[in-house]
């Protein structure tokens, strides 16, 4: 095959530019710091860097899932602690009206102050969380309990479609990890209703009215229980804040893991980086010498 001076000089020209073109990548390696800044540069490692953006993002929601949680958690605890108080006001109160000292009249003026820790109840029961209802469950838009609460009958204000009265159910879930759910809070249910705490201040409100001392200490005895349920939720929230706080540092791990990832993949080692500027510089000079000379010759040279 013959190889012709125009032949020779596309390919010198074309391995000058070659020479060229990694001289300026490399010079922009080292001042941007980042050696992949498309896909093409490095398809397998673009490919990491785009799950690891992913996972990164990912993370992010999971850590603000956790923090909304942890509030909503702690709201939970604020209330429960408020009726602890208000049980164990009642207890007090039960107890005080149940000795032969009480009469008709001090038990009136007494059920006045349980009727207000009843409606203080119901109130915790319909706690704001944001522009939801802490504890309205899977209906959290709707107010859970009457307020102030009704003398008879139930407490919830939440109907079916029947029109009849339902308790508040359902919870939020929250995922603060790749497959890992929590609950951060209770509903009006687990909390007033099923702890008896409810109906157990209204029979100390119905026992004073009757003015029956045996009913008002079956009644302090049940507020007493009540308290006692009360004080295994928050025991409960306890170990639901510790359990987001884990999720939270283990998600700080594994970004940071991820992070160092993507530095290895993306960024410029500017040492090495460095070096191979200085080589590629050498090389470049190289071929403009050699380029030179064969750009020189002319047809005197082959006779």
């Amino acid at each position: 095959m013959r190889v012709t001076n125009s032949i020779i000089t596309s390919r010198s020209q074309l391995r000058l530019q070659q020479g060229l073109q990694g001289i300026d990548r490399t010079r922009d390696d080292i001042s941007t710091g980042v050696r992949i800044r498309k896909m093409s540069d490095d398809a397998t490692s673009g490919g990491e860097l785009v799950r690891i953006g992913s996972s990164m993002r990912a993370i992010t929601q999971f850590r603000r899932n956790a923090n909304a949680g942890i509030a909503r958690a702690e709201a939970e605890e604020g209330a429960l602690n408020q009726l602890t108080n208000a049980l164990t006001r009642g207890v007090e109160l039960g107890i005080s009206q149940a000795t032969g000292t009480a009469n008709a009249q001090s038990r009136l003026i007494v059920k006045q102050e349980v009727d207000q820790l009843i409606n203080l109840a119901a109130q915790l029961g319909n706690t704001r969380f944001g522009d939801e209802y802490l504890f309205g469950g899977h209906r959290s838009s709707e107010a859970p309990f009457f307020s102030p609460a009704p003398t008879s009958g139930s407490f919830s204000r939440l109907t079916d479609t029947n029109g009849d009265p339902v308790n508040p159910s359902g919870t939020l879930s929250l995922e603060v990890g790749d497959g890992k759910f929590v609950v951060p809070n209770h509903n009006a249910t687990d909390v007033f209703i099923d702890t008896d705490a409810l109906d157990a201040l209204r029979a100390l409100s119905d026992a004073l009215g009757a003015n029956d001392a045996t009913a008002i200490r079956a009644a302090s005895d049940r507020l007493t229980t009540a308290n006692s349920n009360v004080q295994a939720l928050v025991g409960t929230q306890g170990a639901r804040v510790n359990e987001m706080e884990d999720a939270k540092n283990n998600l700080d791990v594994l970004e940071l893991n991820l992070t160092t990832f993507r530095a290895d993949l993306r960024d410029t080692e500017i040492d090495k980086a460095m070096v191979e500027l200085v080589g590629k510089q050498t090389l470049y000079q190289a071929a403009m010498s050699a380029t030179s000379r064969i750009l020189g010759l002319s047809l005197a040279n082959y006779l």
